[in-house]
């Protein structure tokens, strides 16, 4: 692959000192296969070899890809079929523990689903993702969806959910697994999630670390993940606590990525902090679902952030870095409106909440090359055009980007130095959009009509869940 220069854009650069980002106005960067081998302010003195493709993004931002630490993409073609959806009525309706969910989809479904939700990611420079893959009844299903993963071209650690079904057991489903063929790239990196062995490996006996170390040297593990919850929320033992103190499973020497974590306690934090875990908040869909987010403004120095569902909600990071900005200058601004005092400082800067969407996802994976640009990283970039309606006149990168951005502001995006978006259009694509498009459609239609009605909430969730009632909101005058 010839070597690229991205020449004389606004890079957001980090300053590994400071753990900040360091804005050179007029910089260009120098790629050689999957890395950055420099970044200069001087364009003349980067070492330039025969046939180097140089790329002209004067006037445009340079960032970071944006890295997604939780999100199920085989939902994709549910979009705008839940736009009320609570996360009680989820579970026995449209996830993995839904028959009728199980029952809609081919192997196929899942393949296309899960494409066009990694190139929904892509278009709006999401360039790392955590997949939490509990499409998980069947060895075709499970394929499916890794095999998405592969064609996409995206960054991906894909975490596969080990629950025993009745025509899938879970000896099968390690084997099928263990079976899949590895991404030559190495850009799709297996991983695992914790949910469906959570009540019966994480029980304090001692043999779910063995268990883990095992499997981490038999399927070369990258990382695990799961679903955490708490407070009036039916629980397992999925927190930081119950991995750590009672399981010891970060001895593994994996990153771990609790995904929501919104009622983490004092003891969940502190084990974050003390074994270098991590969680992802998914503000959107913790807003759009009810899960609730109490804690996440409290262990910002272990957070990321994700997506979740996008079938409910936007697919971009853009979106949800801006959701979990105002969200927590609103917590912070109204405990101080409360004592009946003015709030004399704004409490979150934009930089914070930027970091939050591409150098804690590095972090959070314990790697420090992803999520940032500085010599020796991943080349994985986006270009942000910056010259339309909503972000002509910037003069701050990192405000344009978080406060002003869109998808359709993103004009060149690079995976490993590849081009995956390129003069706002994606590139490089395993099949034609159209027919991509074309199936997408045809299964989205199809199995949004097999699941058009919720089933009714139980008396209880899980029979131990107590509903309570939720205030409504109306523009119509009683």
């Amino acid at each position: 692959m010839p070597s690229k220069i991205l020449k004389d854009g606004t890079v957001l650069a980090f300053d590994q000192t400071s753990q900040s980002i360091r804005v050179l106005r007029k910089a260009s960067i120098l790629i050689d296969n999957d890395r950055i081998s420099a970044v200069e302010e001087d364009f003349e003195a980067l070492p330039k070899s025969e046939g180097v493709e140089i790329i002209d993004v004067s006037g445009k931002i340079v960032s970071p890809g944006f890295v997604n630490t939780h999100v199920h993409m085989w939902q994709t073609v549910y979009r705008t079929l839940g736009p009320n959806v609570t996360l009680s009525q989820y579970f026995d309706w449209v996830s993995q523990a839904s028959e009728g969910a199980r029952a809609a989809f081919t192997p196929e479904d899942i393949h296309i689903s899960s494409l066009e939700g990694y190139l929904e990611g892509l278009n709006s420079g999401v360039t790392s993702c955590v997949e939490h893959a509990h499409n998980n009844w069947s060895a075709p299903v499970m394929e499916s969806g890794y095999r998405a993963a592969v064609e996409s071209g995206a960054r991906v650690w894909w975490c596969y959910d080990v629950a025993p079904r009745p025509t899938f057991s879970a000896d099968e489903q390690w084997a099928a697994y263990g079976g899949l063929e590895q991404d030559e790239s190495r850009r799709v990196l297996p991983g695992l999630s914790l949910d469906g062995l959570s009540w019966t490996l994480l029980n304090g006996d001692g043999k779910g670390l063995e268990f883990i170390q095992e499997k981490k040297e038999t399927l070369n593990l990258q990382a695990l993940t799961l679903h955490h919850l708490g407070s009036p929320w039916p629980q397992g033992n999925s927190s930081p606590t119950r991995v750590c103190a009672d399981n010891e499973i970060h001895s593994a020497g994996l990153p771990i990525i609790f995904s929501h974590a919104p009622f983490l306690t004092e003891s969940d934090m502190k084990a974050l902090r003390d074994n270098d875990m991590f969680v992802s908040i998914t503000p959107e869909s913790e807003c759009h679902y009810g899960h609730g987010q109490s804690t996440g403004h409290l262990i910002s120095d272990q957070a990321s952030l994700g997506l979740d569902t996008t079938w409910t909600f936007s697919g971009d990071m853009l979106s949800q870095t801006r959701l979990w900005l105002q969200l927590v200058r609103l917590r912070n601004y109204t405990k101080t409106l409360d004592t009946g005092r003015l709030p004399n400082a704004n409490p979150m800067p934009v930089e914070q909440a930027f970091l939050l969407a591409t150098r804690q996802g590095g972090r959070a994976l314990h790697r420090d090359d992803i999520g940032v640009i500085t010599v020796g990283a991943k080349a994985d970039l986006v270009v942000f055009n910056g010259d339309s309606p909503n972000m002509l006149g910037w003069s701050d990168p990192i405000a344009a980007i978080v406060l002003h951005a869109n998808a359709g502001d993103v004009k060149h995006v690079l995976v490993d130095g590849e081009w995956r978006k390129r003069d706002f259009k994606l590139v490089d694509l395993s099949q034609p959009w159209e027919g991509l498009r074309s199936k997408f459609v045809e299964a989205s239609k199809r199995i949004q009509a097999q699941l058009a009605v919720p089933p009714p909430l139980p008396e209880k969730l899980w029979g131990v869940g107590e509903f309570g009632n939720v205030e409504h909101v109306s523009t119509v005058r009683k």
